[in-house]
């Protein structure tokens, strides 16, 4: 940025991007801090926590850091705004317009628009530096920001078939892959509990708890705004969860010199060289899944006999019907609505639901006051052994 958009004149002790780091600190996560830079146009390097990836490894599809000239702040510099005082909601909706005529989608202006709404609510009118909040004078059906009641989710939501189909796939798959154990475990919490990607990964080993062997477990997982709650862990996922435990090696990561701090908590799912897997690995085991049973019509055969083999079963056939409409478009977020969605359509209770999700409706009070109710009552206890009906039976030792 050339020029300094927050007003300075009360707070001279105070540069622009401490600014803006005072106001992301306001958010735990650093994907949220993340996302409200990029949506805002504050630089990635100014954002608390950030490290740039290294260009040396390829972790998925990348995070959108290219500026395109139309974020808030540099769209308020372009248009000569110094102070955000004198922004009206006239501009804002200058700046919706400007959006939409360079392609943007609906969904994505509204999603911006909550951003820019929650730098003014949150930081610059307590702050002291705006007077009002012209984002939220916006009238969002006018700008097409509202989704009518009643439209469905853009998300695609995977049929009660398909889950299962992701399920067997993990489980034919866990014994002839290195990783299969791992991989299957978190396909199993993922589609078994709907948790986020994110939630997935940043689990850790002491997170996971299962005090009966073959009864059900539970699952500490760190949600947005750093709320943390428990979710259930069926039997059928709970021993899957133990299937790979009797297989992980524990992380073998060197003390740094001079380094005496308390040490970090141990991640419970591990790439192979110790670290903590990414979450952009959640979405590749889900489309290997796929493409596995389900290849494109122009991939040549597997080369593996055992493959060729299972590719023949029934169930092979099963999985590959199933999981051929996901093979180009499966992402991890479509178990939350999946999970929602059947375990509703089961009969369990939506607020028991919500509270499965962990979904910001709910008071963390409420969340944190009735951790072993939720857990006893979880729809997963109903869900998970009607997806894995007829699995091959898995046996762990205690």
């Amino acid at each position: 940025m050339t020029k300094a958009v927050v007003p300075l004149e009360d707070r001279a002790d105070k540069t622009t991007r401490e600014r803006f780091a005072e106001f992301l600190r306001i958010y735990a996560s650093l994907n949220t801090r993340l996302a409200y830079a990029t949506d805002l146009g504050i630089p990635l390097e100014w954002v608390p926590g950030y490290r740039p990836p290294d260009p040396t490894r390829r972790r998925g599809r990348a995070r959108r850091t290219q500026p395109t000239g139309l974020e808030w702040l540099t769209w308020c510099v372009r248009n000569g705004f110094d102070s955000f005082v004198d922004i009206r909601v006239e501009h804002v909706e200058r700046w919706l317009a400007e959006l939409a005529e360079a392609g943007y989608r609906d969904a994505t202006r509204a999603r911006m628009l909550s951003a820019v709404s929650a730098f003014y609510r949150k930081y610059l009118m307590r702050e002291g530096l705006a007077e009002h909040n012209p984002a939220a004078l916006v009238d969002r059906a006018a700008q097409h920001l509202n989704r009518p009641g009643g439209t469905p989710s853009q998300t695609t939501m995977w049929s009660f078939e398909a889950c299962r189909a992701l399920l067997l796939a993990a489980c034919l798959l866990a014994d002839h892959r290195r990783d299969g154990p791992r991989d299957r475990a978190m396909v199993e919490i993922l589609v078994g509990t709907g948790v986020r990607a994110e939630e997935l990964v940043g689990v850790n080993l002491d997170d996971y708890d299962r005090p009966t062997p073959g009864g059900s477990a539970s699952l500490r997982v760190h949600g947005k705004g750093a709320k943390d709650r428990l979710v259930a862990l069926a039997p059928p996922v709970a021993d899957a969860v133990e299937a790979y435990l009797a297989v992980r090696l524990p992380p073998t990561v060197p003390a740094l010199p001079g380094h005496t701090g308390p040490a970090t908590r141990e991640p419970l799912f591990l790439t192979r060289t110790g670290a903590r897997v990414h979450v952009s690995h959640v979405q590749a085991v889900l489309r290997r899944l796929c493409t596995t049973f389900a290849p494109d019509p122009d991939a040549p055969p597997p080369r593996a006999r055992w493959l060729r083999d299972l590719l023949a079963t029934e169930r092979a056939a099963f999985i590959a019907e199933h999981l051929a409409p996901l093979r180009d478009s499966i992402h991890p977020h479509s178990a939350r609505h999946s999970y929602a969605t059947h375990a509703k359509n089961r009969g369990a209770e939506a607020r028991q639901v919500q509270k499965d999700l962990g979904h910001t409706s709910l008071s963390t009070t409420e969340g944190y006051l009735h951790d072993a109710e939720n857990l006893a009552n979880s729809a997963a206890h109903d869900l998970s052994p009607a997806l894995h009906r007829g699995f091959p039976t898995t046996t762990t030792t205690p």
